[in-house]
């Protein structure tokens, strides 16, 4: 799969990044500095990981995320689709409604 766009979350301090969920694309996120606590919600149940420096995670469509980053944190980050506005689910409640169908 060919990626259409990346960018890097870096903390200048403490900060939740993400919190929302993508319509159809797939994203990886690759820890490049430290540890870093990630949320990942279906739905139905929430799981929280600790992606280590290195380490990629594959996130599908349809995946509620948070990432929680410390301060000097990086984490880098590559998706199959460019971006749009419309891609983006930013409310919880419309996600919830969207999942349902």
């Amino acid at each position: 799969k060919n990626f259409e766009r990346i960018f890097f979350l870096i903390a200048k301090e403490k900060c939740i990044r993400g919190n929302h969920a993508h319509k159809k694309c797939s994203q990886f996120f690759i820890s490049l500095k430290d540890t870093i606590k990630m949320e990942l919600d279906d739905g139905k149940k929430k799981k929280q990981i600790q992606l280590k420096p290195g380490h990629i995670i594959k996130i599908k469509p349809l995946i509620w995320v948070k990432v929680y980053l410390k301060k000097n944190q990086i984490m880098c980050v590559l998706c199959d689709k460019k971006y749009s506005y419309k891609e983006y689910i930013r409310n919880y409640k419309d996600f919830k409604k969207i999942i349902r169908i």
